[in-house]
């Protein structure tokens, strides 16, 4: 059985922690810059990817003593399972927050026109609504109290506005004056259709993570689950380390049983090459999105081909279903002898007796002489 490695000491802790709050104030930091200053999307998300996989590490090495020994398990072995939960969880956690931050700097640029000195273009940030608009240009007392009705300019009609419309990225606002009826030719707020297909979302934090990309995390927390399970009912085949010092990288993509032990496994090496590509894959498509120039809001994540999930999904069942089955050549706490045994001593001689050919006495010519000792002469 694994033993736990010795307890580490309380300042090993303290000081690995000590740099783990110091990169949690660094991530703050980040954050308030980014409402404050514009910073372009994809140095936004490297940095903030970078701090993430900092803060895992400097947790790993407080309380492990290896720098990765979050993806350590309780064999004292690196896990593959572990390691494809850490990476997913950092990439799209990081992707979000980037994401996030992008859409708070982003403004939506409309037209007003109609009841006003003269046409004028305003910028107002996502998420902004029409009330919003009026109070800028003066319609609307920016004082009203919310329930309470509003105060605004006698020579406009509001009515014929949805105030609580939100703003969209070239939207054009008329402003009818009182008694007049809005143009049927100019899209105004109160027409639904405007903003049904805009990429601007009601809120920065309106930022879908893809429903393929949940299924993926689902189909790598089954992996983390289930693989303890199943090494539980190979207790007595599965290999493992006596303190967590002694795992490997190799581990990652070797077998773990009496029977492939240190030997190459096939279907974890699949699952480490599939896991490597669709992640860079997915990191490339994510880097792609915050590196155009940002003429609207983000409002999703890079979605996953269904048939990249399918793979992915084929390749985690093989992956489980290999360390279900038994390996061939593996003691499974049976009494059988499969092997060939070697004969014990007693039965050698057995052998030996009863191989050995016997050779019967020769008759002595009667014409050669015999000694008095009855020997031949």
């Amino acid at each position: 059985m694994a033993q736990q490695s010795q307890a580490l000491p309380a300042n090993w802790i303290f000081r690995y922690m000590l740099a783990a709050i110091g990169v949690v104030v660094a991530i703050i930091v980040v954050i308030f810059a980014a409402f404050r200053t514009f910073i372009p999307p994809l140095f936004t998300w490297i940095i903030l990817l970078a701090l993430f996989s900092l803060l895992t590490v400097l947790v790993s090495r407080a309380y492990t003593g290896r720098w990765l020994g979050l993806i350590i398990d309780d064999r004292n072995k690196y896990s593959l399972s572990r390691l494809q939960m850490v990476m997913w969880t950092l990439i799209v956690l990081s992707a979000f927050l980037a994401a996030v931050l992008a859409n708070v700097l982003l403004q939506v640029m409309v037209y007003v026109d109609g009841a006003v000195d003269q046409p004028r273009i305003l910028y107002f940030p996502v998420g902004s609504r029409v009330v919003d608009v009026l109070m800028q240009i003066g319609m609307v007392d920016p004082q009203f109290t919310e329930g309470q009705g509003y105060l605004s300019n006698p020579n406009v009609d509001l009515s014929q506005l949805n105030l609580s419309a939100s703003l969209h990225d070239g939207e054009h606002i008329y402003i009818p004056r009182a008694g007049e009826t809005l143009p049927q030719t100019i899209p105004t707020s109160t027409d639904n259709s405007q903003g049904q297909t805009a990429l601007e979302p009601t809120t920065p934090l309106s930022v879908e993570i893809p429903s393929e990309v949940w299924l993926l995390l689902g189909i790598s927390t089954t992996s983390l689950v289930a693989s303890p399970l199943i090494k539980g009912q190979k207790a007595n085949v599965i290999q493992t380390n006596e303190v967590r010092s002694e795992a490997k990288l190799s581990d990652l993509f070797s077998g773990e049983e009496e029977s492939n032990y240190l030997k190459l496994d096939l279907a974890k090496l699949q699952m480490l090459f599939f896991t490597l590509i669709v992640i860079g894959a997915y990191g490339v498509a994510v880097a792609s999105l915050f590196n155009r120039s940002l003429q609207s809001a983000i409002t999703s994540l890079p979605a996953l081909d269904s048939g990249v999930v399918a793979m992915l999904g084929v390749s985690h069942a093989g992956y489980l279903t290999n360390k279900a089955i038994p390996k061939p050549g593996s003691d499974d706490g049976g009494d059988d002898n499969t092997g060939d045994t070697p004969p014990t001593p007693a039965q050698s001689t057995i052998i030996i007796a009863q191989t050995t050919p016997t050779v019967p006495p020769q008759p002595v010519p009667s014409n050669v002489p015999v000694e008095p000792d009855g020997s031949v002469g």
